[in-house]
């Protein structure tokens, strides 16, 4: 069985990046944005324990997706 690591890496994003990759999201296509999505919720899913980068990623992109659902 695999060792859990006993530390997480602080690879988290500052708010500038945050806000930089909202923009980005927000100017592609719903379509690229989905599958951007699928791919950060697969990252989240493989890892035993996603770092926090992965998280920021996919919460991110999941509020692009919902703000154009309204």
């Amino acid at each position: 069985m695999a060792k859990r690591p006993t530390s997480i890496p602080n690879d988290a994003l500052t708010r500038d990046q945050l806000k930089q990759l909202e923009r980005n999201l927000s100017l592609l296509s719903s379509h690229i944005v989905k599958e951007k999505y699928r791919q950060a919720a697969d990252r989240c899913r493989f890892l035993d324990l996603p770092t926090p980068r992965v998280i920021q990623e996919l919460v991110t992109t999941w509020k692009v997706l919902w703000r154009w659902r309204k």
